[in-house]
């Protein structure tokens, strides 16, 4: 089945660098983004330190103020705004306000770093991506956050789960944890941490896309899988739906970045070698009935890269200075 974009509108931004590294060779960055209407779209430009705001074929670029400039920024959608959390900070901005105000963190997250992935959460709760290995690219855990807009409150939960495929492997992980005295490095139980590369709540359940079994971005032809699995809110495997495994064993070099679309209809699946059967062209899957989905790009946009769906309406972006708004078409 195919899918094909017809060009809308396209917007070039001066000054401003849409994304710091490819997506390709950096995993926890190029994610940091999100359609939040069919012609709206945000994204947190690392490089420039801020997030621009693309709305009704016009842009305006908020700059944040922090001293520390490296610092992870994660960036995330709400139901009248969007929330910026970086370190103990937290910050909100409203539709047509012009600069964010604070979010009193009421209790913070127990992770030292969260990643810049964007997630998508439901009634006020988010998910959180974070790293607890010493890996610079790691997005090995997760944890959640309440958000109460009224209060302008957010308060993280008191856990930090890595993934794990049976109950087994996590009471093992936690032991070890347990003797170490917390510090995840002198754990003598030595894991690799499936890495994360995109997580959403629907409909209560949570779901993860695995991009990896271990963090690793240089060497992405030794990885084992990569799947879309419903798990527990404690980190557990409770349904594998789509993916694939053994890809060590296959002729060429394998490797998937995967991100939630923001309608939670479809996950975005981004080759990063050219050497498999997809050829490094991008594939949508629809979650509905996992059915993979090829994709016709506007001519003279053939090297964009999808960004995010909504319902009818993409944005394709060069991942520099230019993003273009489509709307798609299925054909069955």
């Amino acid at each position: 089945m195919e899918i094909k974009f017809e060009k809308l509108s396209e917007w070039h931004v001066e000054n401003i660098k849409l994304s710091e590294v490819s997506y390709k060779y950096a995993p926890i960055y190029s994610k940091n983004h999100f359609a939040r209407a069919k012609d709206e779209f945000v994204i947190y430009c690392g490089e420039n330190n801020g997030v621009l705001w693309l709305r009704n074929n016009e842009y305006k670029f908020i700059p944040i103020n922090t001293e520390n400039k490296r610092s992870s920024k994660l960036l995330l959608n709400t139901d009248d705004g969007i929330i910026l959390i970086s370190e103990n900070e937290a910050r909100k901005m409203g539709e047509y306000d012009e600069a964010f105000t604070p979010i009193n963190i009421e209790k913070p997250c127990i992770a030292e770093n969260i990643t810049e992935i964007s997630t998508l959460g439901e009634s006020e709760k988010f998910p959180v991506i974070c790293r607890v290995s010493v890996e610079a690219m790691a997005a090995n855990s997760f944890t959640f956050f309440k958000y109460d807009k009224d209060k302008n409150t957010i308060i993280f939960e008191d856990l930090l789960y890595p993934i794990f495929t049976t109950e087994k492997t996590r009471k093992r992980f936690f032991d070890s944890l347990l003797e170490a005295e917390g510090i995840y490095n002198k754990m003598e139980y030595r894991y690799n941490y499936p890495q994360i590369g995109s997580m959403m709540i629907k409909d209560d359940a949570i779901y993860v896309f695995l991009e990896a079994d271990t963090v690793n971005p240089c060497g992405l032809s030794s990885f084992k899988y990569y799947w879309y699995v419903e798990i527990t809110k404690d980190g557990i495997y409770k349904k594998k739906i789509w993916g694939n495994e053994k890809l060590a064993k296959l002729p060429g070099k394998h490797g998937i970045r995967g991100k939630f679309s923001a309608d939670k209809e479809y996950l975005i699946l981004s080759p990063v070698f050219k050497t498999d059967e997809w050829k490094g062209k991008q594939k949508l899957l629809r979650l509905s009935d996992k059915e993979l989905l090829d994709i016709t790009f506007p001519r003279g946009f053939a090297k964009y890269r999808i960004m995010d769906v909504l319902e009818n309406s993409v944005f394709i972006s060069d991942e520099t200075e230019n993003l273009v708004l489509c709307k798609m078409t299925v054909k069955e």
